[in-house]
């Protein structure tokens, strides 16, 4: 495993490494309310006010305390989503039944718990809201995307491991309000 260390200044380029998606390791067979707001350490307010669009494995969420997260899986969060598609996907809105027939639904039966790596996806607000918090605990990202985001860099030239492990240390300005007072930055 490698590990690098980014520049802060670099902070803006991982916007759209965000969006793509990014490896992050978690503690599997937890709920998904479990993971936000216990692994993550994310406000329970912030989770229940903010992240209004949460889909696992390209399937809506409304139940995240019934939702558990596989190894595996791929974990995309959003804030309020503008017009009639954001009103549909937009956990427990007035709108979600319309999405009835493609919404995740409770799977606890088939999945135990340990050590994983999920795919993490970010959109809007949430991005630099959540993003510099999950650079400075590492994320997972492909040699190849990180080589774009760092041309010529030698430390990433030499590489031979497909994925590497990014951390960023994160300055307290760049530390935003979602974290839980008890959280360590």
């Amino acid at each position: 495993m490698k590990r690098f260390h980014a520049p802060s200044d670099t902070l803006p380029a991982f916007r759209s490494l965000f969006q793509q998606g990014v490896g992050v390791d978690i503690q599997t067979g937890a709920s998904l309310e479990d993971l936000l707001c216990c692994q993550w350490q994310l406000d329970h307010d912030y989770v229940m006010n903010r992240i209004s669009t949460l889909f696992l494995d390209s399937k809506p969420v409304d139940d995240i305390a019934a939702t558990i997260v596989p190894d595996g899986a791929t974990l995309a969060l959003s804030g309020a989503m503008p017009g009639l598609i954001g009103a549909t996907m937009r956990r427990g809105g007035i709108l979600a039944s319309f999405r009835s027939g493609i919404t995740h639904c409770d799977n606890t039966a088939d999945l135990a718990c340990g050590s994983g790596r999920i795919t993490l996806k970010l959109f809007n607000l949430l991005i630099d809201d959540l993003g510099p918090g999950f650079l400075a605990r590492g994320i997972w990202v492909a040699r190849a995307k990180l080589k774009g985001i760092f041309p010529n860099h030698p430390e990433i030239e030499n590489l031979v491991d497909r994925e590497v492990h990014v951390c960023m240390d994160i300055v307290p300005s760049m530390a935003n309000a979602p974290m839980s007072s008890s959280a360590n930055p």
